[in-house]
C-alpha cells in the first residue's frame, strides 16, 4: 500500500473517531410510518446551461419600458438562523449519513474545528428542517423535474442533495466540482447558518456495528428503559437504565430508538429532539473513550472499515496533511469539545407533511 493512501486511511481513523461515526449514529432512526423517500442518484454526466441573466422587453418608442424582474438571489427567501454557530476563519466539515435501507440522507452534522479557541464543536441539524426556497429554485427546479417539484416532503432539509441533482447545480463550476449535491449543501447551509463549509464526508451506514464492535464497544449510561422490536428491519431493542458497554448491535438500537415500551407494557414515541440529545450523548462517550492518538497505530485493522464506507472530498495529499496535522493538534491539545442541537422549537403541517420550523433572525 502507499504512503498517501495509508496516510489517507490514518486521517480517515482520526476523522471517523469523531467525524464519520457521527454520521452513523445520527442517521439510525426508526420510521414513524413509510413516507416518501426521495433516492439519491448519481450525478450524470451533462452539458450545463448558464442559467439566463435577467432581460429587459423591447418596447415599441411610444409604449413604456417594462423591466422584468430580476431573479431572487441566493437559494432561500433570506433565511437566516438567530444566531452565528461559528467563529470565522474555522473549519467546517460537512457530515452526511446515507441510508442503507432506503438511501436517503438522514444525518446532517457539521464538525467545528477551532484552532484560535482550541475547540471542537459538532453542529447536530435536524433532517426535518423547513427550507424556505425562492422562487428562482421553485421555477428552476419544476422546469427540471417536476414530479420532484411537486413531492410534498422536497422542502425538508434532508431532501436537499436530491433538488441539487435535479439542478445539476454549479456542475464542474461549484466547489465540489461534478459533485452537485454537494455544491447545493454547501450553499445551502453557508447562506442559513452562515457556515462556510471546507469539505464533506458521507458516510453508508452498514458498517456500523462493525465500527463500534472494533473499538471494544462504548460505555455509556443509558438514561431510559429502551425496549422495541421490528423482525422486518432485523432490529431487537433491549436496554436497560444505567451505566453498561455496548456492543455494536446494542449501540446500534441506543441510536436508533425513538419509540417502544415502558416498563408497564405502554407503547411511547419520543421527540426528535429526545433522540438527538442521545446521539450527542453516544458521541461525547465514544469521543472520550477512543479518540486518541493511540489508535493510530490500528490504521491497517481499521482501514477496510472505513474505505468501504466513506466518500469524501479529502484527496489531495496537502488537504490529508493539513487535517491529521490539525486532528493531531487537536488531541494533544485537548481541545474543548462540544455539541450543539440546531433550535427547531415548533412543528408545522405544510401539504400533509410535518415540518420542524427553524429559529430564525425574523
Amino acid at each position: 500500500m502507499g504512503m498517501q493512501k495509508k496516510t489517507k486511511i490514518a486521517l480517515f481513523l482520526l476523522l471517523s473517531s469523531v467525524v464519520v461515526f457521527s454520521i452513523v449514529l445520527v442517521v439510525f432512526v426508526l420510521p414513524e410510518k413509510p413516507v416518501q423517500t426521495i433516492q439519491p442518484v448519481e450525478d450524470p454526466v451533462v452539458t450545463v446551461v448558464p442559467t439566463p441573466t435577467p432581460v429587459y422587453e423591447v418596447k415599441e418608442p411610444n409604449e413604456p419600458d417594462v423591466v422584468v424582474p430580476e431573479e431572487p438571489k441566493g437559494l432561500t427567501n433570506g433565511q437566516k438562523y438567530y444566531t452565528n454557530l461559528v467563529e470565522e476563519g474555522s473549519r467546517n466539515i460537512l457530515l452526511i449519513g446515507r441510508d442503507a435501507v432506503y438511501g436517503a440522507y438522514d444525518s446532517i452534522i457539521v464538525l467545528n474545528i477551532d484552532d484560535k479557541n482550541k475547540t471542537m464543536k459538532l453542529i447536530n441539524i435536524p433532517r426535518d428542517m423547513y427550507v424556505d426556497y425562492n422562487s428562482k429554485i421553485w421555477n428552476q427546479l419544476k422546469e427540471a423535474d417536476p414530479d420532484k417539484a411537486e413531492d410534498p416532503s422536497i422542502q425538508k432539509l434532508n431532501a436537499a442533495h436530491a433538488i441539487g441533482i435535479s439542478l445539476k447545480y454549479q456542475y464542474e463550476t461549484g466547489k465540489f466540482g461534478k459533485i452537485s449535491n454537494m455544491n447545493f449543501w454547501s450553499d445551502l447551509l453557508e447562506e442559513v447558518f452562515n457556515i462556510v463549509i471546507d469539505d464533506y464526508v458521507i458516510m453508508q451506514t452498514s458498517g456500523f456495528r462493525e465500527i463500534v464492535d472494533f473499538f471494544g464497544g462504548v460505555e455509556i449510561d443509558v438514561p431510559i428503559y429502551m425496549h422495541y422490536e421490528d423482525p422486518f428491519q432485523d432490529l431487537y431493542i433491549h436496554l436497560e437504565p444505567g451505566l453498561q458497554l455496548l456492543n455494536g448491535e446494542q449501540a446500534e438500537g441506543f441510536v436508533r430508538f425513538r419509540q417502544g415500551y415502558t416498563p408497564e407494557g405502554e407503547y411511547e414515541s419520543y421527540s426528535s429532539f429526545s433522540r438527538q440529545k442521545n446521539t450527542n450523548l453516544f458521541l461525547k462517550a465514544f469521543f472520550e473513550q477512543h479518540v486518541n492518538l493511540s489508535n493510530l497505530g490500528r490504521v491497517n485493522e481499521f482501514m477496510d472499515v472505513v474505505v468501504k464506507n466513506v466518500r469524501t472530498s479529502v484527496n489531495s495529499t496537502s488537504e490529508i496533511l493539513q487535517y491529521t496535522n490539525l486532528m493531531q493538534k487537536a488531541l494533544r491539545g485537548k481541545y474543548e469539545t462540544s455539541s450543539v442541537i440546531v433550535s427547531c422549537p415548533n412543528n408545522q403541517i405544510i401539504n400533509g407533511i410535518s415540518y420542524e420550523m427553524l429559529r430564525t433572525q425574523h
